[in-house]
C-alpha cells in the first residue's frame, strides 16, 4: 500500500507534470496561429507586390532563408503562365481568390489568389514549412518550463516533507511508548487536521486503561477471595486426617465437599463473570423470553424441590420476543433465580415474569425471602458483596454477572421488594430491542 507521502508526491508532480505538457501544448498551438497568421500575411504581400514589375522582368524578392522561398505562378488575362518560380512544383490554375489549402501531389499547401493588374497571381507555401517553424518557435520557449519542472517538483518535495512532519512526529510519539505508558497524547499546537485522530487514540488509550484496571481488580479481587476457600480446604483436609473415629472422618469429608462445591462455585461464577466482562459484542438475534423463563425455571427445579420452595412462572407471564444474545440473557435470568432461591427459606416462593410495561419488555424475578434493606441495595451489583449477617453461602459474584450482561444490552435493573417483604429484581429492556410475536 502505497504511503500518504508518496500519494502526494504522485499526486502533485504528476499533476504538475500533466500541467507543463498541456503548456507546451498550448504554446506550440498558439505558434501554429502566430505563424499561420504572419505567413498569409506574407503570402498576400508577395502577391501584391509582383505585378508590379510588369511588363519588365519579373523577379522574386531575396529570402534570408533558402528553405523558406514561397511557390509563384502568375497566368496573364489568356490564362497563358507568364511567371513561376523553378525550384516550386506546378500547381493548378485557382478557380477563386482568397486563401485556400489545397492537396496537390501527396503533400498540403497554403495558396493565395488574387486578380491583380489584370494577372491571375498565386502564391504557395507548403503546409510542412509552416509546421515546422511552429515547431521551433515552441521549442524556444519550452526550455524555461523544462527547467523550471524539477525546481517545482523540489519545492513539493520540501513542502510535502514539512507537512507531514508532525504527522511523523506523533509516529514517534504513539511508538515510544510503553504498554504501561497509556497517558493521553498531547494534543497542543497540533494541525486541525490531526486532532480527531489524536482524540480518537486518546479516547483508545483511556478505554485500553480503564481494561486494564479493571482486570488487575478482577484478579486482584479473584486471588484475594480465592484464597479463603483454599484455606478452608487445606484445615478440613488436615481435620479429616487427623479424625479418631470413623463417624468424624465421614463429618470432616463432607465439610471438605461442601467446601469444594464452594470453591466450584466460585471459579464458575468468576469464569462466567470474565466471559461477560471480555469487551466483545456477541451475535445478538430475536429471543423469546418466555422460552428463556421456562428453561431456567426448569434447570432450577431440582434445587428448589430439595428446599421445598415454589418455583414458577406467573400466570400473567406473555409472549415477548427481544433482539439480544439468548446465551447472555439466560445466565443473566439463571443468576436471579440461583441468587432467590438461595436465600429464600425453605417454603418460601420465587415466581418469574415476562410481560411488557408500557411499550417496554420487561423480566422480573420476585422472592418472598428476608429482602435487602433499602441503603444496601446499590451495594448488590458490586462483586464479592455480601450483605452483613447473611449465613447463606455464596461469593457475591451472581449479580455481579447479571449486571454485567444488563450493560451489554442497555437493560436497566431495578430493585424494589415483592409486597412487604423479599427482594424482586426488575429487568426493563429498551423498547428497540423489542420484536413482533410470531
Amino acid at each position: 500500500m502505497k504511503t500518504i507521502r508518496t500519494r502526494l508526491l504522485a499526486g502533485l508532480i504528476g499533476g504538475m507534470a500533466v500541467c507543463v505538457l498541456a503548456a507546451i501544448a498550448l504554446l506550440y498551438s498558439r505558434a501554429v496561429h502566430e505563424v499561420d497568421e504572419d505567413s498569409d500575411q506574407r503570402l498576400r504581400q508577395l502577391a501584391w507586390w509582383l505585378p508590379v514589375q510588369a511588363p519588365g522582368k519579373w523577379r522574386m524578392p531575396l529570402e534570408d532563408k533558402e528553405d523558406d522561398r514561397l511557390e509563384v505562378h502568375v497566368w496573364n488575362a489568356a490564362h497563358e503562365l507568364v511567371f513561376r518560380t523553378e525550384a516550386g512544383p506546378m500547381l493548378p490554375l485557382p478557380r477563386a481568390t482568397g486563401y485556400a489549402t489545397i492537396e496537390h501531389r501527396g503533400g498540403r499547401w497554403r495558396v493565395y489568389a488574387d486578380l491583380i493588374a489584370g494577372y491571375s497571381v498565386q502564391v504557395a507555401q507548403p503546409a510542412a514549412m509552416r509546421q515546422r517553424a511552429a515547431f521551433y518557435m515552441a521549442l524556444r520557449t519550452a526550455p524555461p518550463l523544462l527547467l523550471l519542472f524539477p525546481a517545482m517538483a523540489l519545492l513539493i518535495w520540501i513542502v510535502v516533507g514539512r507537512a507531514m512532519r508532525p504527522l511523523e512526529n506523533l509516529t514517534m510519539a504513539v511508538r515510544g511508548r510503553t504498554p504501561l505508558d497509556l497517558q493521553p497524547l498531547n494534543a497542543d499546537d497540533l494541525s486541525p487536521e490531526l486532532l480527531p485522530i489524536v482524540s480518537a487514540l486518546n479516547g483508545l488509550l483511556d478505554k485500553i486503561d480503564g481494561a486494564i484496571a479493571a482486570q488487575r481488580n478482577f484478579v486482584s479481587d479473584a486471588a484475594h477471595e480465592l484464597r479463603s476457600p483454599l484455606t478452608a480446604l487445606k484445615l478440613q483436609l488436615r481435620l479429616a486426617e487427623v479424625a479418631d473415629g470413623e463417624q468424624e472422618r465421614r463429618q470432616a469429608f463432607r465439610k471438605l465437599h461442601e467446601r469444594l462445591d464452594r470453591a466450584t462455585h466460585l471459579v464458575q461464577q468468576l469464569m462466567t463473570l470474565a466471559r461477560q466482562e471480555q469487551g466483545t459484542r456477541p451475535p445478538h438475534g430475536r429471543c423469546d423470553l418466555l422460552r428463556i423463563a421456562q428453561q431456567t425455571v426448569a434447570d432450577h427445579a431440582i434445587y428448589a424441590d430439595s428446599k421445598r420452595i415454589d418455583l414458577g412462572i406467573s400466570a400473567d407471564a406473555a409472549e415477548v420476543y427481544v433482539h439480544a444474545h439468548g446465551e447472555g440473557l439466560a445466565v443473566m435470568l439463571s443468576n436471579l433465580v440461583d441468587n432467590a432461591l438461595r436465600y429464600t427459606h425453605s417454603g418460601g416462593q420465587v415466581d418469574v415474569m415476562v410481560g411488557m410495561a408500557g411499550d417496554v419488555p420487561f423480566l422480573q424475578v420476585a422472592d418472598n425471602g428476608p429482602g435487602v434493606p433499602e441503603q444496601n441495595r446499590e451495594r448488590l451489583f458490586d462483586r464479592f458483596y455480601r450483605p452483613d449477617g447473611n449465613e447463606v453461602w455464596g461469593c457475591g459474584l451472581g449479580l455481579s454477572i447479571v449486571k454485567s450482561v444488563a450493560d451489554a444490552h442497555q437493560v436497566k435493573l431495578m430493585l424494589g421488594t415483592n409486597g412487604i417483604r423479599g427482594l424482586a429484581v426488575t429487568a426493563i429492556f429498551p423498547a428497540e430491542l423489542l420484536r413482533p410475536v410470531g
